[in-house]
């Protein structure tokens, strides 16, 4: 499928989307070794009745899978673009991970590309792999941005960009987005960033065509409606949109609305910030669409919860959560 100049030059402020991880896995390698298309049509399908303004989706992909058994797995990526597109929805890959949590998701450690004497030094390996996907996806019109890394950086603390894991960290994304653009020049690739602060973003700006952030109003369920927060993370937005306009890149926010276990807590969460979002002409992709056994999408039936309680927007029978259909308003 073939792009069009229409698609390339798209108006990222009308995309309304979540990220989606099926609800049988623990991590992004078991929902793709494990692979279950009915499973995740069924819930994409369910997806699209609960908010039919749903036009984009993230879908995480995962390099130890295809490290495993690529043809299979790359047989398996184009049945979630068939999925996908049969509902009239467009697709952000997220070709890696760097996020990691207590009760942890998988993904690229810092042993995986910045020592290269370690055991675990996959660095070529990454790129063979993103080089391939791209490759069977160029211009591909189902695909409007290539999301290179969830969440680099992802240390305890914020770290001066003289240090030398930043450094190396940088360095490889750098490699990623130049061999992308190298295949595909015509689809959109970029990095998505934490909320940190706005130095996250001006890392990455020289490697992304789109400024993709994670807005989230971080806080305890008790916090919610405190307004000194809910001003920072106002003032956040604003800085993004103040340094998108600086640099002449459209903004994109590829995950946010953070979670918490009581519905009507997560409510008012969803209402605070896509009414922001909205408000600023910011297009976003919540987190995440529904109920998983992945890391901070379910509740304790299911496995530990985090800090951010749970972000699904539907229940473990795939119904949606109370108050959750409030995402149709913006």
């Amino acid at each position: 499928m073939n792009r069009e100049q229409a698609d390339i030059d798209m108006d990222y402020s009308a995309i309304r989307g979540f990220n989606y991880q099926p609800s049988y896995g623990t991590t992004s390698l078991e929902n793709w070794v494990y692979f279950q298309p009915d499973v995740i049509e069924r819930e994409m399908q369910q997806g699209k009745e609960y908010f039919p303004g749903f036009n984009t989706v993230r879908y995480w992909l995962s390099w130890d899978a295809y490290y495993r058994r690529p043809e299979e797995f790359k047989t398996n990526f184009e049945k979630m673009l068939v999925i996908a597109d049969r509902l009239g929805i467009k697709v952000v890959p997220c070709l890696l991970n760097r996020w990691h949590d207590h009760y942890d998701n998988g993904g690229v450690y810092l042993d995986n590309f910045a020592f290269p004497t370690s055991k675990a030094y996959f660095r070529p390996l990454y790129l063979e792999y993103v080089k391939d996907i791209v490759k069977e996806h160029r211009n591909d019109s189902r695909i409007i941005l290539w999301d290179i890394c969830n969440e680099p950086f992802s240390y305890n603390r914020i770290m001066p960009d003289q240090d030398p894991y930043v450094q190396s960290e940088r360095i490889w994304l750098t490699e990623l987005y130049e061999s992308i653009k190298t295949i595909d020049d015509k689809t959109p690739a970029g990095v998505s960033v934490s909320q940190e602060s706005i130095g996250s973003l001006k890392r990455v700006n020289q490697i992304s065509d789109v400024l993709m952030i994670h807005p989230y109003l971080n806080c305890k369920e008790e916090f919610v409606f405190d307004p000194v927060r809910r001003k920072r993370f106002v003032d956040y937005i604003d800085e993004v949109c103040a340094y998108g306009k600086e640099v002449g890149k459209p903004i994109l926010v590829t995950e946010t609305c953070w979670g918490a276990l009581d519905d009507q807590i997560r409510v008012e969460q969803i209402k605070f910030t896509l009414g922001v979002l909205t408000d600023k002409k910011i297009g976003f992709l919540a987190h995440a669409l529904h109920y998983s056994r992945i890391a901070d999408l379910h509740d304790w039936k299911d496995g530990s919860v985090c800090v951010p309680g749970n972000l699904a927007f539907t229940t473990r029978d795939g119904k949606l959560r109370p108050g959750h259909e409030i995402f149709n308003q913006f």
